[in-house]
This record gives C-alpha cells, structure tokens and sequence, in this order.
C-alpha cells in the first residue's frame, strides 16, 4: 500500500473515511495519522494469503492501539450471530457480512436475505440473553474465553 497516495485521497475526500483492508496494529495506526475516520479490518477473503494470521486473530491488538481513536470494523468470515457477538465483545463498533448473503440470495431472493439475517439477529439476542447481557455496550472482553 502507497500511504502517500491513501493520504491524498483522505485530503481530497476532505469527509469521512474509511480505510478497508487493516490487518495490522501498524497499518492501523498509519490510518489515524493520515486522518482515517474508520478502519475496516479484512484479509478480503483469505483466499490468497491462507497461512497468515486470521482477521479476527487481529482485532484485539488493533483494537487496544486505535480503538480509542478511530471506529474499527470488522469484515472477515462473519457468518453467524455468535461471529458477531465475539467481534463485538473484542471492540468492533460494528460488523460486516460480507459474502455472508449470497447464498440465501441466490436460493431465495430477499426473502432468503431477510430470513438469514432474521436468524443470525435471533442468534445473537438469544446468546446475549443466555450471557446475562441486555446491550451491546455491555459486550466485553470478559464475555470471552481463550483456550491456551
């Protein structure tokens, strides 16, 4: 990535902007230096760097070095409410779904959309309430557990 020519296209925006493709707490610190608004953490797919570290295996440490400053999303292999509530609880202000759609899309149309994310919702309501938990601003970091 050129940041010189990223930072240009941040003055010439002169709005908000949103930088996608962090995968780093480097690249995400350069972003709030040349004025990123937000951040979107996302490997693209993963299809051609499968070896290196997952997007979600990211989110914490850039998290703990921009999250204070910048918005962070996260868009990497949500497919499912409890992705969710974990990207959450690591301090995503918000998710994307990525391909996540397509196939209900390609099956049935909108209403295939709307169903799957009906469901990833119910999915994620129904963990919040089992975890004791009414908001999202209540979703921490103590809600997870890591194996060592």
């Amino acid at each position: 990535m050129n940041w010189d020519d990223v930072a240009e296209m941040v003055k010439f925006w002169d709005g908000q902007f949103c930088l996608k493709g962090i995968m780093s707490r480097e690249d995400a610190r350069k972003a709030v230096e040349i004025g990123c608004t937000g951040i979107i953490i996302s490997n693209h797919g993963g299809r051609q760097l499968d070896g290196s570290r997952s997007s979600f295996d990211q989110l914490a440490e850039i998290v703990d070095e921009v999250g204070d400053e910048i918005d962070v999303i996260f868009d990497s292999g949500i497919q499912r409410g409890t992705h969710v509530l974990k990207a959450l609880s690591l301090g995503a202000k918000a998710v994307g779904i990525g391909r996540m759609y397509l196939y209900p899309l390609a099956a049935a149309g909108q209403p295939g959309v709307e169903r799957a994310l009906g469901l990833m919702k119910a999915e994620l309501e129904r963990d919040m309430k089992l975890m004791g938990k009414t908001s999202i601003d209540q979703l921490t970091r103590d809600n997870l557990r890591f194996r060592s």
